[in-house]
């Protein structure tokens, strides 16, 4: 087989780079034509559009058996207006659009001014300097093979001898089948299936660009829950561990005070030295828990006594009562029920309530700050701890939120504390809950079963 020469060469690379450019652009036309005389008439500009070609149009078959222009583009395109062109056969020659409607095949002349089949347009186009030709035709069928109401063809001419080969052709009438389908879309022809596949094709490309989103979303939502789980691990680590640490703190620093006076109160430091050993237990307690929960460990529960339990925390808080000058009234209910929970939790949900209470009442000035704490048997046999206090209150636009994790009203609260509260609450099939207190306050109820582990 013989090799192409390097300028041969070029001009193959040159028209197929034009031919994919063609194809491009028709592409977008088909999805985009709003009309038929739109798409039509884009058709034929994007061909003569990069300079191969000198003229393209477009005709459909009438009544009479001529083939009359509906769309035109490039150099010369009055030519069109001048000559008859008839799809039947006569003595002096057809035009190569009416052979190709006539048989459904491609018509190509590669030298009109050669061809003995010269149609009676050939004169007119070798005047205007054409010298080959082609025609496509453009012939609609639903998928049963019956004809559509759609029957003409697409005529291309060009300056250039020999232009129109064997890939030419080809290019050329896969053009002209997507053409076909495009217009019978437009038309809404759905009888030839040709619509439905422009729309599912559309569908389909929609679908993997909101599946693709979705995937995206996805990821992005699995990135920002994990960030929040993280982020809620360690706001809890901190809140947990900061209490007894916040304690040990100001026993300490209780402790230095009466260290520097003159005489020194040794029953007072033991009593000091005693919560600081106490609070240090309870901060290993809470990292000891913590640790567990990341185990996955079986929370260990024993039975607990809550009025006892009660009064060991009061014991522990001692110091910042004092400190915010909270006096306290302990209703304690004797023998209660035993529940069945995890002591370090249960404390915890005490610990935070009777701060958040000594928070709220640390800016009350023009009365007691009085902390109440009971405990007793409901008419379910439920064991219940109420903590009250005489502070600023809770807002009613944020009574269904406080348990929400991340709400806070406090400026320097991480909005953590009765979040967690509920969360143990309800893991020990119990329920929290709060109330505003009259005059003055709020009221924290904690209800939990008995039952023995």
């Amino acid at each position: 087989m013989p090799t192409k020469g390097p300028k041969e060469s070029d001009n193959t690379d040159i028209r197929l780079h034009r031919r994919l450019r063609t194809l491009y652009r028709c592409n977008g036309v088909f999805f985009q034509a709003q009309s038929e005389p739109e798409l039509l008439q884009s058709i034929c500009e994007i061909l003569v559009a990069d300079g191969e070609l000198r003229l393209a149009w477009i005709g459909y078959c009438e009544n009479d058996r001529t083939i009359r222009p509906v769309a035109r583009a490039g150099y010369d395109v009055d030519i069109l207006d001048r000559v008859k062109i008839s799809w039947d056969s006569i003595d002096g020659g057809q035009h190569p659009a009416g052979v190709a409607v006539e048989t459904g095949e491609p018509c190509c002349l590669n030298n009109i001014r050669a061809d003995p089949t010269v149609s009676p347009l050939g004169s007119a186009a070798i005047a205007h300097g054409f010298s080959s030709c082609i025609a496509v035709p453009l012939v609609a069928r639903t998928t049963q093979g019956d004809m559509v109401d759609l029957r003409g063809a697409l005529s291309l001419y060009s300056v250039a001898p020999e232009p129109f080969d064997e890939s030419a052709i080809e290019f050329y009438v896969e053009l002209t089948t997507c053409l076909t389908q495009a217009l019978v879309a437009l038309r809404g022809d759905l009888a030839g299936d040709l619509a439905y596949d422009v729309t599912t094709l559309r569908a389909i490309q929609e679908r993997k660009r909101s599946e693709e989103a979705l995937r995206t979303a996805r990821a992005d939502l699995a990135r920002v829950t994990q960030m929040m789980a993280m982020g809620e691990v360690a706001a809890s680590i901190a809140h947990e561990i900061n209490q007894p640490l916040t304690a040990i703190v100001a026993n300490g620093n209780a402790g230095l005070r009466w260290l520097a006076n003159e005489t020194l109160d040794v029953e007072e430091a033991r009593a000091v030295l005693k919560r600081i050993v106490s609070d240090g237990h309870r901060a290993s307690d809470v990292i000891r828990n913590i640790r567990g929960s990341f185990k996955n460990a079986n929370e260990e529960r024993t039975p607990l006594d809550l009025s006892d339990l009660i009064r060991d925390t009061l014991a522990l808080l001692h110091g910042e009562l004092q400190n915010h000058r909270v006096s306290i009234q302990c209703e304690l209910a004797e023998a209660l029920p035993k529940i069945s929970a995890n002591r370090v939790q249960i404390q915890q949900v005490i610990v935070n309530l009777i701060t958040n209470a000594v928070d709220a009442m640390s800016s009350v000035m023009n009365r007691a700050r009085v902390l109440r704490v009971k405990s007793e048997i409901d008419e379910s046999n439920h064991v219940v701890v109420v903590v009250e206090d005489s502070g600023v209150g809770i807002d009613p636009k944020d009574i269904d939120r406080i348990f929400d994790a991340f709400f806070t009203t406090k400026s320097h609260g991480m909005g953590m504390g009765l979040y967690l509260c509920g969360s143990i609450t309800r893991a020990h099939g119990g329920r929290l809950s709060a109330a505003p207190r009259h005059p003055h306050g709020s009221v924290f109820r904690v209800v939990l079963p008995t039952g023995e582990p």
